[in-house]
């Protein structure tokens, strides 16, 4: 029997697919998303605004998974806790809302 705290090894593919997303994937979307509010003089809030919070509580989520599940590792290789985790969120929702108040900011002043 499996303890509770031991983290099921993901099949190879999956594994990949989900830091594939919260590493790459999910950082391409918001970017992106910001990139064009920014260049379209979007208004706030807007339906990209939605993308970018619901693909950054995604990559969230996914992280968590892959260290609570997966046995997710640091940069350095380490086993990743949740204080990696605690780290990630706070740092990603801090740099997407400024990112976000700046593309606003650039799309207000394009649209003058």
């Amino acid at each position: 029997m499996q303890q509770q705290n031991t983290p099921d090894h993901a099949p190879a593919s999956a594994g990949c697919a989900l830091r594939l997303f919260w590493m790459l994937i999910g950082n391409a979307i918001v970017y992106a998303s910001l990139a064009t509010i920014a260049m379209n003089g979007e208004a706030f809030p807007s339906a990209l605004d939605g993308v970018v919070w619901l693909t950054v509580a995604l990559t969230i989520v996914a992280r968590r998974v892959d260290i609570t599940r997966w046995a997710g590792k640091t940069a350095s290789g380490e086993p990743a806790t949740l204080a990696h985790w605690r780290r990630y969120a706070i740092t990603v929702v801090a740099l997407t809302a400024l990112a976000s108040v700046l593309a606003h900011v650039i799309a207000a002043s394009s649209a003058s």
